[in-house]
Parts: structure tokens; sequence; C-alpha cells
């Protein structure tokens, strides 16, 4: 989460507004990335207004769509990829992936998708990397 934190610093620095989509809770998510984020989602089956659970990718996608529409420049965080992909089809969360990004390329936008690769198999890596510049 180092590098992420770096980056997303250096972003917000720069100007863009940040929506974080993670399992973190939003009250600590800007203490964490030691930042200024606009707007958090949080993963989570719980209720509540920021919250989305992890099987609802169409919701997810909606949230995000809206943000980005709002700061066409802004910087969406997708920490949790591994998180989501226990409860959906890998083609599922894919494909909601490639919506996003092609949002993002449509615009000023920027994505992070902070992944452990150790904790994806293979052809999921390698359709992400191929997707993204990978930074460390």
């Amino acid at each position: 989460m180092d590098k992420t934190a770096h980056v997303l610093r250096e972003l917000s620095e720069a100007g863009s507004s940040v929506l974080t989509v993670t399992r973190l809770h939003p009250d600590l998510v800007s203490e964490s990335l030691s930042i200024n984020v606009h707007d958090s989602i949080w993963l989570s089956e719980r209720p509540g207004k920021r919250n989305v659970p992890p099987d609802q990718l169409n919701r997810l996608f909606q949230s995000i769509s809206a943000f980005l529409s709002r700061q066409s420049d802004g910087t969406v965080v997708l920490e949790g990829v591994e998180y989501i992909l226990m409860y959906n089809d890998m083609k599922r969360v894919l494909a909601m992936i490639e919506r996003i990004n092609d949002i993002v390329m449509a615009s000023q936008a920027v994505l992070v998708m902070p992944v452990d690769p150790m904790s994806l198999d293979p052809r999921t890596l390698a359709y992400l990397r191929r997707s993204a510049e990978v930074i460390g």
C-alpha cells in the first residue's frame, strides 16, 4: 500500500479528486493513505450509505461511474479486487474492470488497482497487466 499511497499523494497534490473503493472503513482511508480523499466506498456486507456489498458489481460500477461523471479528471483506487473475486465469477469482475477502464480512458481520469500478484491466478493477473501500467 506504500506505493499506492505515494502515487495517490502525487495525484492528489496535482489536484485530482480521489475516490477509494476498499475493504478499509471510510473513516480510516484518509488517515491510512495520508491524503485528502474526496469520497470512499467501503466493500462491506454491512448496510450503510457508503457501503457496497462485494457481490453487487453493477452497483459498484454505477458508483464509480457517477464519481467520474462529476470528476472527469479524478482518480479511482480500486483496492480489493481479490476480495471482489471471492464473491463473483472472474469473467464478471474482469468485465466490470473493463467497463471502468473504458470510462477512465475516455476522460482524463486515473484508475489505480493495487493487487497482490500472489493472490491471483496467472490468467487473471496477465489480463490485468495487459490493461494497465504496472508500478513496482
